[in-house]
């Protein structure tokens, strides 16, 4: 196995070349990667995704567990760098995909420091299209985990506590990392539960967007996107019990499912 001093060693070295556009900061305390890899609680049957593995700061745990792993990045230097050092790790491979682009039924466990311009873009994908997996551990900025987990202030929070349990967020300074940036990180878990195989989440959930649209307004309202007429979007809401009133923040989950239903059903 690799030399740990000697990697972590190397991997701060390559602080200059840390590509801004794609929102590169290399891990670079590894008993903080090794912490964030024990979280994801690998085990022989697991299928791993590391999202964004970069110069492999968490890639040098993983490969040191047992079943199926695959390091992904879109950065063709990066790639180089995992490939040479990880090419004698059995059930290990290295592929340049695109996160949003990638299958990811066939995972079970998923990793990855997510980038602060496509955080929520690469949170959706995981829980829309994950839909074997059972544990998620994700890296990102301290100021956009609240905005992710807290319950019914976005779609994205509505489907995250639907499908997952969250855990406690690990605080991760932003002196773990070279080049230096300018914000604090936060770890935290999703515990995946049976509802992520809903096969009407993607639907429902494009649903909540378009209401979540003009969220300033009350439900009734809001439903003027998806009904051809006022008196329409009144019968909708009085066939799911819900109060015209209401704001698309202070409906639930199974609410959106029943509107989901009904809409179908005209």
């Amino acid at each position: 196995m690799l030399d740990k001093s000697k990697y972590f060693d190397e991997v701060k070295s390559y602080k200059f070349i840390a590509n801004k556009s794609l929102g590169q900061n290399f891990l670079v305390d590894s008993s903080i990667a090794e912490k964030i890899v024990e979280k994801l609680e690998v085990n022989d049957s697991d299928n791993v995704l590391e999202i964004g593995a970069g110069l492999g700061s968490l890639s040098y745990f993983l490969a040191q567990k047992s079943g199926k792993k695959t390091l992904i990045d879109i950065d063709e230097k990066m790639l180089g760098f995992l490939q040479e050092k990880y090419k004698n790790v059995p059930d290990l491979q290295v592929k340049r995909q695109n996160i949003l682009k990638a299958e990811l039924a066939e995972y079970t466990k998923i990793i990855g420091n997510l980038p602060y311009y496509i955080t929520s873009g690469i949170i959706e994908h995981i829980l829309l299209n994950a839909t074997n997996a059972k544990k998620v551990v994700l890296m990102c900025q301290k100021e956009v985990y609240p905005k992710l987990t807290q319950t019914n202030i976005s779609p994205l929070s509505i489907l995250l506590n639907y499908v997952s349990t969250i855990s406690s967020p690990m605080n991760v300074s932003r002196n773990a990392f070279a080049p230096v940036p300018h914000v604090d990180s936060v770890v935290f878990e999703l515990n995946i539960n049976e509802n992520i195989k809903d096969k009407s989440n993607k639907e429902v959930y494009k649903l909540m967007c378009k209401l979540f649209l003009h969220r300033r307004k009350n439900i009734l309202n809001c439903l003027s996107t998806v009904c051809k007429t006022k008196e329409e979007g009144k019968a909708v809401l009085n066939k799911c019990g819900l109060n015209e009133n209401l704001r698309p923040e202070q409906l639930r989950i199974e609410d959106f499912q029943n509107l989901f239903e009904v809409l179908q059903s005209l």
